[in-house]
């Protein structure tokens, strides 16, 4: 057994007893906690996503892990929306694209040329295709995502769509195949996705089709040790395992490397979730055990310490003071969450906005500069790693300000900062990324024969001035003008083609700025799509747990208030008794507190 999975067994074991304890003190709400809390440490959703190049081998590569095929592969068809595959009855669903909370059911066998599509049977958009399967690789938890390919590294049109959602998964996945190595677009990729997601696994495909993918595996082991990339990298090929799946033939299987693939899933990928799942349900274990405690404490005090029963009633009633403080209706930390959250909202669109005018001005100057009709194939690109950069960083920036917002309105309940966890990776945060990209231009650089055109022209227009005159005077002497004719015509012929060169080149540069402004508009609009389901997720997640945590303040301050009124009125042999199961049962609470906080690293 790994330490990950030691520590939670004995998690499990600590939140069963808390569960005990706390229903043998009358605290429902905190077995009702410990109880959720078990739930999501042992069958929480994780998130990995798949991504790579076009026809790297992504789709083929979810398929040899769940041992069916669930994603399309084409020889020439793409991924057109991600395709999402969680444990569950088997079962599929579209996402349409208008309304990403709907769910249109369609047969589980046709998801694999949904996701091809990427348009539903009416022919309106999809934004993602959904799945569920009875598989153990999916058993703890885990939702593969196969996304769509981006074709261009950082440098690709769905590039920061794909950023957004890994700032919110637990793992990633990069596809490359065993046709070359690592190019730097890829390994620019990795270098950036690991800032934003640092648990990371290789996956190099199709070693079945070329012989010298031992070569190509040590060159990119080479290329990520010098990136300074923190990223194992394993080899398959999903043709053999599907030939072994086929024919039950462990040795094939073994040889298709998916067997070790899918061991750093569980080991490397999922290192990441687990701690956080850890330290969640320690959390709520802690937060549970702390509370029971100071309910035991404040019961002994009362029955054993008669001298100090005022100071310790007034002290629960200015604990039920301030959780009603916390339940009303006009409550501060309700307020701030509100309008803290308009503020980030507001925030968020504004900084979209600076961003995409840094942008078009930086795309300005540079189509100003230069040519469009010639360096157009450069400027794409470049303007695309650049919007990537900028949303990235917008996206990154947004999440800081809703933890920050978490952070803020623990100090008001003095939790500890970091209690409340962020929300999975959303579907709205996917976009079809692919068709929001820079159009091409239709003003091209005149060919050899349009400019030809163009100085006839200018040499025809020398010639008929010339000529006119010779014949509508008749002057004899205007025969020696004649040879000056092929001087003029070279002259007109030049100037012609100068004015068409730079009426050409002045259109493509309109053309290229209202170009870029549109890609700029569609991109700020996805990015403040995505971003707003981001915000909406995260309100909800702090505004929830507050609301449970102050149902959990009253209902302990209401304890307390009934414990110590009893102890009151009490005789000698009931408190005899009351103090000493009291102190019995605080020694067990804190007997497992102090268990939870070592097994967590933590202390009070």
């Amino acid at each position: 057994m790994t330490r990950s999975a030691s520590q939670t067994t004995e998690m499990l074991g600590l939140i069963d007893a808390a569960v005990t304890r706390t229903r043998a003190a009358g605290r429902t709400d905190l077995a009702d906690k410990l109880i959720g809390a078990r739930r999501r440490l042992t069958s929480g959703s994780w998130h990995v996503l798949v991504v790579g190049e076009f026809k790297k081998g992504k789709s083929a590569l979810v398929n040899g892990i769940l041992g069916v095929e669930v994603c399309g592969t084409d020889a020439v068809e793409f991924t057109a929306v991600p395709t999402f595959v969680r444990s569950g009855p088997p079962a599929a669903a579209a996402v349409p694209d208008g309304d990403p909370r709907a769910r249109n059911r369609i047969d589980i066998r046709a998801a694999a040329e949904y996701g091809l599509r990427g348009t539903a049977e009416d022919g309106s958009r999809l934004r993602a295709v959904e799945v569920s399967l009875s598989r153990a690789v999916l058993s703890d938890g885990l939702v593969l995502i196969d996304t769509p390919g981006l074709g261009g590294g950082f440098a690709a049109a769905s590039a920061a769509s794909t950023m957004r959602a890994l700032a919110m998964a637990d793992g990633l996945i990069v596809v490359t195949d065993a046709s070359q190595e690592l190019t730097a677009t890829e390994v620019d990729f990795l270098r950036h996705a690991q800032q934003t997601c640092p648990s990371v696994l290789v996956a190099l495909t199709k070693t079945d089709f070329y012989p010298h993918w031992r070569r190509i595996l040590d060159l990119d082991r080479n290329h990520l040790r010098s990136a300074g990339i923190d990223a194992e990298v394993v080899a398959v090929s999903s043709t053999l395992r599907e030939l072994a799946l086929d024919t039950g033939d462990p040795a094939l299987n073994a040889e298709s490397g998916f067997p070790v693939l899918l061991d750093r899933l569980r080991t490397r990928l999922s290192g990441q979730h687990r701690r956080r799942s850890l330290a969640a349900a320690a959390d709520a274990t802690r937060s549970a055990l702390a509370s029971l405690a100071e309910s035991l404490a404040i019961e002994h005090t009362a029955l054993t310490r008669p001298q100090e029963r005022t100071s310790t009633v007034r002290r629960v009633e200015a604990a039920g003071t301030r959780a009603q403080g916390f339940a009303a209706a006009s409550a501060r930390w309700m307020n701030t969450i509100n309008d803290r959250v308009g503020d980030i909202r507001g925030k968020h669109r504004s900084d979209l906005v600076d961003c995409c005018r840094r942008l078009e001005a930086e795309a300005g100057r540079r189509i100003k500069e230069g040519d469009p009709t010639t360096e157009w194939a450069e400027i794409v690109p470049w303007l695309y790693r650049r919007a990537n950069e900028e949303l990235t960083d917008a996206h990154t920036r947004l999440i800081r300000s809703i933890d920050e917002l978490a952070r803020d309105i623990a100090a008001v309940f003095d939790d500890p900062a970091d209690i409340v966890g962020f929300p999975a990776v959303p579907r709205r945060t996917w976009s079809v990324g692919q068709d929001i990209r820079l159009d091409a231009l239709s003003s091209r650089k005149g060919g050899k024969l349009e400019v030809g055109m163009h100085a006839a022209r200018g040499w025809s227009l020398s010639s008929s001035v010339v000529t006119t005159l010779l014949i509508t005077t008749l002057h004899p002497g205007l025969l020696i003008a004649l040879p000056v004719t092929a001087v003029l015509g070279s002259v007109f012929a030049i100037r012609a083609v100068r004015t068409y060169r730079v009426a050409k080149v002045d259109t493509a540069r309109n053309e290229a700025v209202r170009a870029v402004a549109t890609y700029l508009g569609q991109a700020r609009a996805d990015a403040l799509d995505g971003g707003q389901e981001v915000i909406r997720l995260g309100h909800a997640r702090v505004r929830d747990y507050y609301l449970d945590r102050t149902a959990e303040l009253t209902a302990a301050a209401q304890h307390d208030r009934a414990v110590a009124t009893s102890a009151a009125t009490a005789d000698d042999a009931e408190i005899a008794a009351r103090a000493g199961a009291a102190r019995s049962e605080l020694d067990r609470v804190r007997f497992l507190l102090t268990a939870t906080e070592r097994l967590t690293g933590t202390s009070t």
